[in-house]
């Protein structure tokens, strides 16, 4: 067995089923194709760096990245999302970063993952400074972002899609709202693919998610990505409210400016 093997078997245990919440072929798939030899590397600096303790379970899986529940040594509930080097299935990667030096000179799929992990560490880090809802970010190291867990005991809160019933709505669709036009105003970034797919109910709030594809608002399509961040969001808390500003109105609050027909049929 080599080094690199015994380090697996050793340092990164897969779980016991009882603690999977992924199962049989799909866990094993999630598993397989996210510890390459640099990530394993990446895995123990972090360690050496104490800032994480264990890794354990798989809590989700998306088109680019796989998010694990962790432990810090000061047995902190982490999350740990590590961006898929090889296995990878987001196509749009350069729509988002039109204008980014850093991504202009990676020609190696590990040298792009290791930039796409720094955007989400530093849009989370410039929207937590903000004050925005968002999971406070810890560390970063390659293609691993490390981040407060948002949800309790290793099982993630809800993606908003699957919450049925809301306490307060109005509340939080506000604060919502209110995060989105920080995020303008204050962190200058816009997230540009908000949905309920990527904002966590937990506790009565809505916690952002995702960042890595939020653009500054100099962007070319920076307006147009965030017309279509509040279109998603009226949409969503259109089931819970009967009256609700419309996008145009949001739109102009965050702005000051009337969103023109290209910026509205961005969305279609």
């Amino acid at each position: 067995m080599s080094d690199n093997e015994d380090f697996f078997e050793e340092e990164l245990r897969e779980p016991t089923k009882s603690d999977r919440l992924l199962k049989g072929k799909e866990y094993r798939e999630v598993w397989e194709g996210v510890f390459d030899v640099k990530t394993l590397e990446a895995v123990e600096i972090l360690k050496r760096r104490k800032v994480i303790e264990d890794l354990y379970w798989v809590v989700s899986t998306g088109k680019e990245a796989d998010v694990f529940y962790a432990k810090s040594p000061k047995d902190e509930d982490l999350a740990v999302k590590i961006y898929r080097i090889h296995t990878s299935r987001f196509k749009r990667i350069e729509i988002y970063t039109l204008g980014d030096k850093r991504f202009g000179k990676f020609k190696s799929p590990i040298k792009a993952k290791w930039g796409w992990a720094r955007r989400e560490f530093k849009n989370l880090k410039l929207a937590w400074d903000a004050g925005v809802h968002v999971p406070r970010p810890i560390a970063i190291c390659r293609n691993i972002v490390v981040m407060e867990f948002i949800g309790k005991n290793g099982t993630p809160a809800p993606q908003l899609k699957d919450v049925t019933e809301i306490e307060n709505p109005e509340k939080v669709f506000e604060t919502l709202i209110n995060d989105i036009e920080t995020l303008y105003k204050k962190a200058k970034i816009v997230h540009a693919d908000l949905s309920p797919y990527n904002i966590l109910y937990h506790n009565g709030i809505a916690y952002i998610i995702d960042m890595a594809q939020g653009v500054r608002i100099s962007h070319e399509y920076a307006l147009r990505f965030l017309y279509r961040d509040l279109y998603y969001i009226v949409s969503y808390f259109s089931a819970f409210l009967d009256e609700l500003p419309s996008p145009d109105e949001l739109y102009k609050r965050i702005t000051g400016k009337e969103p023109d027909y290209i910026i509205k049929h961005f969305v279609k």
